[in-house]
């Protein structure tokens, strides 16, 4: 059964047709004493990446492929890692991108494949002054 209806799927589209660049979708899951997340995780990016051939799904195992999870520090699973033409964005979603976090997802993805954000200029001139590598985590919950 098909998380995303007829509709849905027809707006992601139009968003995801300014896609330039490739992108791929790292996911890292345990099938072994893992969440079920990893299982709805993986079915909503096979989804959106049905929607656009410049979207690539790549399936990690969180246990055995650990040097690319050392690679890219993921220290829990379900995990996604957004690459922008092979090159690591930076970009990590924690758990099965439903609900609110499945915009957060799509936005990632447009950011990535296109290198436009949609920042204030206040936000820009703020991440201005940062002058050292500085991690940025960003929580939310199920209301």
């Amino acid at each position: 059964m098909s998380l995303l209806s007829a509709q849905d799927e027809q707006v992601l589209k139009q968003h995801l047709s300014a896609i330039e660049k490739s992108v791929t979708l790292l996911l890292f899951t345990q099938t072994i004493g893992g969440s079920e997340a990893g299982g709805v995780a993986k079915q909503v990016l096979d989804e959106v990446a049905g929607l656009n051939d410049k979207l690539t799904v790549v399936e990690k195992n969180f246990v055995l492929d650990s040097d690319d999870r050392a690679k890219y520090g993921i220290d829990k699973s379900p995990a996604i890692v957004v690459l922008s033409d092979g090159v690591d964005t930076r970009m990590r979603m924690f758990g099965a991108p439903t609900g609110y976090e499945f915009v957060g997802l799509i936005e990632g993805i447009l950011i990535a494949a296109t290198a436009q954000d949609d920042l204030e200029d206040e936000t820009l001139k703020l991440l201005a002054t940062v002058n050292k590598p500085t991690t940025i985590q960003v929580s939310s919950t199920m209301t």
